[in-house]
C-alpha cells in the first residue's frame, strides 16, 4: 500500500548515537513506522521513551528534525539513561500534519494509527526508564480524531509504572508542546494522565 503524503527531508543523526546500534520497525510498505531506537554511545542502563505526533523521515540512517532535537535533549537531561525509543501517537509516515489529518479524515482513525502501533507503545510502557510526552496540538489532523487518540493513548500511560514528563516552557498534559520545538534548557514536568483523560 502506497503512502500518499510527503515525506520530507532527512538531517543527520545527534554525534552521540551509536550509528551502529539504531533500530527501526517499519511495515512491509514503510507506510507505518512503529518505533526507533537511538542507543547513546558508552552509556549503559535503561532507554527513555518519547511519544510524539507521527513518524516523517527519520530511519535507521539518517534523524530529521524532531528526532534530532529529542535524541539531544534527552541526552543532555537524563544522564543515566543509555538510548532513545521513540513512539509516536500515529505511526503513519508523513512530514505535514494536515496530510495525515487528510487521509485521517478519508480513510479513518485506524489507518493512520497503524495495525501494530498501540502494541509497541504498550510493551514500551512496560519496560521502567522515563517517558516523555511531546505530541504537540491537532496541526490539521480533525479535532475530534485527534482526541480521541490522545484519550486512547492517555489511557495506555496511565498505567506505566514511571515518571511521564512533558515540557514545561509550553503545552498541556492532554496536548504537549511538540519536540520539534524545544530548546535544550527547557524545563520537565510531570504529567497526571488520569485526571486528563
Amino acid at each position: 500500500m502506497e503512502n500518499p503524503v510527503r515525506i520530507g527531508r532527512q538531517v543527520a543523526h545527534a554525534p552521540y548515537v551509536d550509528l551502529s546500534r539504531v533500530s527501526a520497525e517499519f511495515s512491509s510498505c514503510r507506510t507505518w513506522r512503529y518505533t526507533l531506537s537511538l542507543p547513546f554511545c558508552g552509556r549503559s542502563g535503561p532507554h527513555a521513551t518519547i511519544i510524539l505526533k507521527n513518524p516523517s523521515s527519520a530511519d535507521q540512517d539518517r534523524a530529521d528534525k524532531t528526532v534530532r532535537t529529542a535524541a539531544e535533549f534527552v541526552f543532555r537531561h537524563f544522564p543515566d539513561i543509555s538510548g532513545l525509543h521513540i513512539l509516536n501517537l500515529f505511526a503513519f509516515r508523513g512530514t505535514d500534519a494536515a496530510e495525515v489529518g487528510q487521509v485521517a479524515a478519508k480513510e479513518g482513525l485506524g489507518r493512520v494509527t497503524g495495525p501494530e502501533n498501540d502494541t509497541r507503545i504498550q510493551e514500551a510502557l512496560n519496560r521502567m526508564g522515563p517517558v516523555l510526552v511531546a505530541w504537540g496540538g491537532p496541526s490539521g489532523i480533525p479535532r475530534a480524531l485527534y482526541r480521541s487518540r490522545v484519550d486512547a493513548v492517555m489511557e495506555m500511560l496511565a498505567r506505566h509504572p514511571g515518571p511521564i514528563y512533558r515540557n514545561g516552557r509550553k503545552g498541556s498534559d492532554r496536548y504537549p508542546f511538540h519536540a520539534c520545538y524545544w530548546g535544550y534548557a527547557d524545563p520537565l514536568i510531570t504529567i497526571h494522565c488520569r485526571e486528563n483523560r
